[in-house]
């Protein structure tokens, strides 16, 4: 378990944006080791401290990363980026080429995972200005504040593409699901539109056929009673088939009704369909049985409710999605492979979803171990 999990974190390593930080990383690092131990003027004591500063570096940006950090405190995520900015600045001191300062632009990427990109760009002057203080002053070099200034720039930029990266990232999954929404709705109404007409089929064979059948079979009685001979024996035959016939009309009816019901899956299909990193494992009972456009809708608001929280605020790959039909209830479990929460926090969207429930008459229940996050809702029969 521990190993499939550690695989799962190491997964977004290999992406493109991934690669290139590490990549930065290792180009500033190891040359910065190598030209310090084959110079005379460091010992292997201060070689050995650069190494472990950018080895505790990008060991701390990797832990920060959106992938990493998402059950982890806002505090917890402050802490995580000050002690890497604190081994940036450890390192102005320890090494004097001052393209050590490329670390401080792999850094500022994941500000605007803890602050407002408004707050970063307003305080990038003060945690880029110790590169030119440190180079200037403790260094001597001559060109600190014009290095300074270009890298001030090179961080300005890095926070726009990334605040850019992320609004493109998630106006694209609100799109997706958007679009996910519309064809479960549209598969909804449709089904909705058939009830419909089955339903006014049916009313309207039972009011208009039924009644005129029963006011024959009345008529064919009471022509019998009055009735001799063979005319009589006629008249019994005819009424014996009108009763028949009535008899199969009823049947009838009732079929149409029962086949009026609501054919959820196609609606939960579209909606699970294409969900970004997300393997969805569905089943579906086929004795479910929902004749309540409201139900079925609430049923679905609740599934989507699940999923969009399970991409947003879950590390699961994999998640299962049971509709099951009980003696007098429709069950649905939603069963994720995230990594345990230590606090469960119910916020709007859980919320929401059981007050939806609520005037159903349904309930829901929310559970988290070492499989993963669970939501149980129950709607009981006779809502349906």
């Amino acid at each position: 378990m521990l190993q499939k999990m550690l695989l799962q974190k190491l997964k977004p390593i290999f992406s493109l944006d991934m690669f290139s930080a590490v990549g930065t990383w290792a180009v500033v690092s190891f040359s910065a080791c190598y030209f310090m131990l084959v110079s005379d003027r460091f010992d292997l004591g201060s070689v050995l401290i650069t190494a472990c500063l950018h080895l505790t570096f990008i060991s701390l940006w990797l832990l920060s990363t959106e992938t990493f950090i998402n059950n982890f405190s806002r505090t917890f995520r402050i802490a995580l980026l000050t002690t890497q900015y604190a081994c940036v600045i450890g390192l102005y001191f320890l090494v004097p080429y001052n393209y050590s300062a490329i670390l401080i632009t792999i850094w500022c990427t994941l500000l605007p995972t803890v602050i407002s990109m408004r707050l970063a760009v307003l305080s990038a002057p003060l945690w880029s200005a110790p590169l030119w203080l440190i180079y200037q002053y403790y260094w001597n070099e001559e060109y600190a504040l014009m290095s300074a200034v270009l890298f001030f720039m090179f961080n300005i930029f890095a926070l726009i593409m990334v605040n850019t990266a992320n609004k493109e990232r998630q106006a694209k999954e609100h799109a997706n699901q958007l679009n996910r929404q519309l064809l479960a709705t549209q598969k909804l109404l449709s089904q909705a539109n058939k009830q419909a007409e089955r339903v006014r089929i049916a009313r309207n064979i039972h009011d208009l056929l039924g009644h005129h059948l029963t006011a024959l079979t009345i008529n064919l009685q009471v022509a019998s009673r009055i009735s001799q001979g063979e005319a009589k024996e006629k008249i019994e035959t005819c009424h014996g088939l009108a009763k028949l016939l009535l008899s199969d009309v009823r049947e009838a009816v009732s079929e149409i009704r029962e086949k009026s019901n609501i054919e959820l899956k196609d609606a939960l299909l579209a909606l699970c369909d294409n969900l970004p990193g997300l393997k969805i494992q569905f089943e579906f009972d086929d004795n479910v049985k929902i004749n309540e456009v409201n139900t079925a809708d609430t049923i679905i608001k609740c599934v989507q409710e699940s999923l969009t929280n399970t991409v947003k605020h879950s590390t699961a790959d994999r998640l299962q999605l049971d509709i099951k039909q009980l003696e007098q209830a429709i069950a649905v479990n939603i069963c994720d492979n995230g990594q345990p929460i230590k606090h469960l926090k119910v916020g709007n969207g859980l919320r929401g979803m059981a007050e939806r429930l609520a005037l159903i008459g349904g309930e829901v229940s929310f559970a988290h171990n070492v499989n993963g996050f669970c939501t149980s809702i129950t709607v009981p029969q006779e809502v349906q």
